[in-house]
């Protein structure tokens, strides 16, 4: 869901910001953009007009054709040059995050059993995600008022045969199979239901939460007649929970109820056959807000892992649709530390296998999440150059082992080439970290790289057969044999 929560952990933080809105620890040393940095192509980006569409080569040297990329955006609204849409295919974005509401595209009840659909406003957002190269995230919400109380709650009993029959025709509109599809056959394959359902809240369902919180056997049944409907009009399509919030917990404060994700499991265990007959996937969101639970996705996507296995579905993948970090000194980081996290926090998805991971979000908001300032395209942020390193420095990247140097955190990937990539950092302050070999490429936030070699400037144990750097508290870098 769009709207943040923040537990209070210091006089700064501003929770009451963060709850407005109804939409959609860092040092702060200066970046230094080298001459191989990101300048290139975002002045491709930045100079395109609203009405173009931004096509990149792609490389194909070492493809892989099971890999896909886990990189996306949250864009709730339009899915167009406006919105960044540009920006973020010269970014490496490869998937797009964004609503479909069931109210824009059948407005009115069916008549006698006729059903009236307009698909214009969705069918412009896939067309355009897809002629971007990207693959497009649905979280199904907007219930119609003549359906439903809410529109992220359980639809009127009388009407689940209206959402079956939507749910049908808006999966086959969009399985690119040629029968019934929307124009260019454009494709969606995966599909979840309502924003943070876990929210048990009446307040919040009332301007757009989902509402099932307390109701997770009731979400089961409702998943029990979708599920079965989405896999028979699309085999290859995906049912997913959530994403659920899964924090900001009612005994802390907030609107999430803690047990609806084991509930709604053991709803659909014993009343349905089985959870794995109806969920291909759980998403989930992930904030820094909740450090005494969890204080990295990585955290976060273990325990989620933990409840799925002790209800026989620990296999199921995980998606991270909407994810963030705020660059509001009042709220603690400043930009530096806002581009830091983005690398820090995909790194440690991808090393609990998290499959597709979307940053919140484009332009920032009321708590400053956005990699552009404001809503200006002209003005991207840090974080926007730190996002378009990581998707060029790990691309195709399969994660191997964690780096085990005191003093340090990092994630060694096997590249396409068969070759591996650390990404390194130091945790809690700094730490030296040594690399077998005579030449060690390394790549910093931003995208400039250096060579280091064996007992030259830049070794810190001279020559010896490996190279050893130094590397800063929350300075990720991306190294890798020369």
């Amino acid at each position: 869901m769009t709207q943040r929560r923040l537990r209070i952990t210091g006089a700064t933080i501003l929770l009451a910001a963060l709850m407005l809105r109804l939409t959609p620890g860092s040092s702060p040393e200066a970046f230094i953009v080298g001459e191989r940095g990101p300048q290139a192509v975002w002045a491709k980006a930045s100079s395109v007009s609203a009405q173009t569409t931004l096509y990149l080569p792609l490389v194909t040297r070492d493809f892989d054709p099971s890999y896909v990329s886990p990189f996306g955006i949250v864009m709730y609204g339009a899915v167009d040059a406006p919105a960044g849409l540009n920006q973020m295919q010269a970014a490496g974005s490869r998937s797009v995050t964004t609503y479909f509401h069931w109210s824009l595209v059948e407005p009115n009840a069916p008549v006698a059993g006729t059903h009236s659909y307009d698909w214009s406003a969705f069918d412009t957002k896939v067309n355009n995600a897809a002629a971007a190269g990207m693959q497009i995230y649905v979280l199904f919400s907007g219930n119609p008022l003549w359906a439903a109380q809410y529109v992220g709650g359980p639809v009127d009993p009388n009407r689940v045969p209206d959402l079956v029959a939507f749910v049908t025709a808006m999966v086959e509109r969009y399985d690119g199979d040629g029968l019934n599809d929307a124009s260019g056959s454009p494709v969606v394959n995966y599909w979840s239901f309502y924003a943070e359902p876990d929210n048990g809240n009446p307040a919040y369902a009332a301007v757009g939460w989902g509402f099932w919180g307390h109701d997770g056997a009731g979400y089961a049944e409702m998943l029990s007649q979708v599920s079965p409907a989405i896999h028979s009009a699309n085999p290859k399509a995906k049912v997913l929970i959530g994403g659920i919030a899964h924090d900001y917990f009612e005994e802390a404060g907030g609107p999430f109820v803690r047990s609806f994700l084991p509930d709604t499991l053991q709803a659909l265990n014993t009343n349905y056959g089985g959870a794995a007959n109806y969920i291909d996937a759980v998403a989930f969101h992930y904030y820094p807000i909740n450090p005494g639970e969890w204080l990295t996705l990585r955290d976060k996507a273990l325990h989620i892992q933990s409840i799925l296995s002790q209800y026989g579905v620990g296999q199921l993948p995980l998606i991270a649709p909407e994810v963030g970090f705020w660059s509001d000194p009042a709220l603690g980081p400043n930009e530096t530390g806002q581009a830091q996290a983005v690398v820090q926090t995909y790194v440690r998805g991808l090393s609990v296998g998290i499959v597709q991971i979307s940053w919140f979000l484009v332009f920032d908001d009321t708590t400053n999440t956005g990699l552009f300032r404001g809503t200006n395209l002209s003005e991207p942020k840090p974080s926007y150059f730190a996002y378009q390193t990581m998707t060029r420095e790990l691309d195709g990247a399969q994660y191997v082992r964690n780096v085990s140097v005191s003093g340090a955190e990092g994630y060694v990937f096997r590249m396409p080439n068969g070759r591996e990539k650390t990404v390194v950092w130091g945790n809690p302050a700094g730490a030296q970290v040594s690399f077998a070999g005579s030449c060690l490429r390394v790549a910093d936030l931003l995208g400039s790289v250096a060579q280091i070699l064996d007992g030259e400037a830049g070794d810190l144990d001279g020559p010896n057969g490996q190279v050893r750097i130094q590397v800063f508290a929350n300075q990720p870098v991306y190294t890798e044999a020369c």
